[in-house]
């Protein structure tokens, strides 16, 4: 047994070694009176030769070993040669990967490096996010070089929620007000090669929208903001602008959100 207050984990993966170490960080949390402890990596092992060393190295040093292998030969060489050699395994992959399998009648990827993947789209998520946020509603408009889309339209046509659906799968995008009384800067037209969408709907329907969102704030029903003859000139506005753009023209009346956003979506991945 190694000196009381000591001890030595070996964190052995077939990718970085990111979710092992994570789990070990965890568990090593309850145990605050360890006043010594070694942990150390070893990514990117792929053969039986290296884990076998790696193994003989946690035997000299009395460490524990803790492994993310997904390749199931090589995990079964290494549970077999550590319980020949009496060094303490621990498999964080195989028995849960096994149990889900089991469970559901899925099939797992079996891939190495799945959960950084995973991070990657969550933290790409999470940068869309935060890009769509900036410019919602043209409270910025620049570097709208880095937008995957653009979102135009006037005022109840969904911009904003379409918006924030888009960030949420990842992609940046920024959404202009379309109001006559404050036109669109003129550098937002030099974004010749920027995927624009017009979103429009009738008269109607807009007066309708407006009206009931009035109510909600608890204003009068009548105003300009609810007023057919003022939603037509932003209309017509709006289609002036929806022409300088090459906007692709979506009519979002009586459309969820999830329809926008995948006809937008199949725009996006062309």
């Amino acid at each position: 047994m190694v000196e009381q207050g000591q001890l030595s984990i070996f964190v052995v993966s077939d990718s970085i070694g990111e979710t092992a170490q994570r789990m070990t960080h965890a568990t090593l949390s309850q145990f605050p009176d360890l006043s010594h402890v070694e942990v150390k990596k070893f990514s990117f092992v792929h053969d039986e030769e290296a884990l076998k060393n790696i193994l003989n190295l946690a035997k000299q040093k009395e460490a524990i070993v803790v492994t993310t292998l997904v390749e199931e030969a090589l995990n079964v060489f290494g549970h077999e040669y550590a319980n020949a050699q009496g060094i303490p395994y621990i498999d964080y992959m195989s028995d849960l990967i096994h149990l889900i399998s089991d469970k559901t009648g899925s099939q797992p990827l079996m891939e190495s490096g799945a959960l950084r993947k995973l991070d990657r789209d969550y933290f790409k998520r999470i940068e869309a996010m935060e890009y769509s946020v900036k410019y919602d509603d043209g409270k910025n408009f620049t570097h709208l070089e880095e937008a995957d889309a653009l979102i135009v339209g006037v005022s109840r046509t969904s911009k904003t929620p379409l918006s924030m659906y888009l960030a949420n799968k990842g992609y940046k995008v920024a959404n202009i007000p379309l109001v006559p009384e404050s036109p669109v800067p003129e550098h937002v037209y030099t974004q010749k090669h920027k995927k624009v969408f017009g979103l429009t709907a009738s008269p109607k329907y807009i007066m309708n929208i407006r009206t009931e969102r009035m109510k909600v704030l608890g204003l009068p029903n009548t105003g300009q903001y609810n007023d057919m003859q003022r939603i037509k000139e932003e209309l017509i506005y709006a289609e002036e602008v929806f022409k300088r753009l090459n906007a692709i023209v979506i009519n979002t009346e009586y459309k969820s959100i999830e329809e926008s956003a995948f006809y937008i979506e199949k725009h996006l991945l062309k």
